[in-house]
């Protein structure tokens, strides 16, 4: 089975979405469950072994989580209030386990737990502020325009019209496609897409996205540099930036404000004109064995007190269900 570049980097996006769609868009079908979207992930990239359905490549890590001064301002959450251990997982998005990691287009990710005293949140981010769909059901559409025919490719024509008759579906693509390859895993921006509510310990709430910045900067590829890359060096890549010392990617929150969407992760928000609150920083200290990551999944639906997860978006619900079959379906 093969797809184009450009389907194979869009189809990438929607892997990620296979864990966490639901919100219902009025032309299309009643919402699918999770097991219908992974069945189409996998008519598309085969029922790969031993490998998740979305984000089938990827790198497990261990690392820290160190609160910033005054964290608690914003949350009350035992998951931010001390320095604590993080085990993580980057990742290529689609369910291609063997995807070249200079891929144009692709999403990175990065899904991560932190755990203080065994009351753990868990997170996924993406190298976008925005998701491909806003529902399910425009999530499985989008797949099945995309099921290969039997030359191994998606019917083009397909594929238009559905792009035509849903464009929030581009957005992403777009987004990814206008900026370089990621040189590094921890050379890109990550967000968690999703609105999330932080509350502190006076019991006030604020609506906030969370967001991932490499504190050494971004690091990337022209497309030339791209070309001329192996396609696995992203580990190695990684190990030889930690034979320096750790490496550290900050998080922090960017605070809504009244309008901005929270039901809808294909629409993106304002984000330079909204107020940013930093939570701690994330040090990535050395590569963990893959079997460590592998053996379960991070449900970012499983969340500490202080946080949570938005009521009005759907897709965020689904993300359990999703997961739950996908860990299903890989022998052990």
């Amino acid at each position: 089975m093969t797809l184009s570049a450009h389907a194979q980097t869009t189809v990438a996006a929607a892997a990620l979405l296979a864990l966490s769609m639901s919100a219902s868009a009025p032309a299309l079908a009643a919402e699918p469950a999770a097991a219908e979207i992974v069945d189409s992930l996998n008519g598309i990239f085969g029922k790969q072994n031993k490998t998740r359905a979305a984000h089938a490549k990827g790198q497990c890590v261990k690392g820290t989580f160190t609160p910033a001064a005054g964290v608690a301002d914003i949350t009350r959450s035992p998951s931010f209030a001390k320095p604590t251990a993080v085990l993580g997982r980057f990742s290529m998005g689609g369910g291609n386990p063997k995807i070249p990691d200079a891929t144009k287009g692709a999403p990175r990710a990065f899904a991560f737990r932190v755990n203080p005293d065994g009351k753990s949140s868990e997170f996924a981010f993406i190298s976008s502020p925005v998701h491909f769909a806003k529902a399910p059901s425009q999530m499985k559409a989008f797949l099945d325009a995309r099921q290969p025919g039997p030359d191994g490719k998606p019917d083009a024509e397909k594929v238009k019209q559905f792009n035509a008759a849903n464009p929030n579906t581009t957005v992403q693509a777009k987004w990814l496609a206008d900026r370089p390859v990621p040189a590094s895993y921890v050379g890109v921006n990550y967000w968690g897409a999703h609105a999330f509510t932080l509350t502190d310990a006076k019991g006030t709430a604020r609506i906030a996205k969370l967001k991932l910045v490499p504190v050494a900067g971004e690091a990337t590829l022209t497309d030339d540099e791209a070309k001329a890359k192996p396609a696995d060096f992203y580990a190695a890549e990684l190990q030889e930036r930690m034979g320096k010392g750790p490496v550290q990617l900050k998080l922090v929150a960017i605070l809504g404000e009244a309008g901005d969407p929270t039901a809808d992760i294909t629409a993106l928000w304002p984000e330079d004109a909204r107020k940013s609150v930093e939570i701690g920083t994330i040090a990535i200290t050395g590569l963990e064995d893959n079997a460590k990551c592998d053996a379960g999944v991070f449900d970012p639906t499983q969340l500490a007190d202080g946080l949570a997860g938005p009521k009005d978006d759907p897709m965020f619900a689904i993300r359990s269900e999703a997961y739950a079959v996908s860990l299903s379906r890989r022998p052990n």
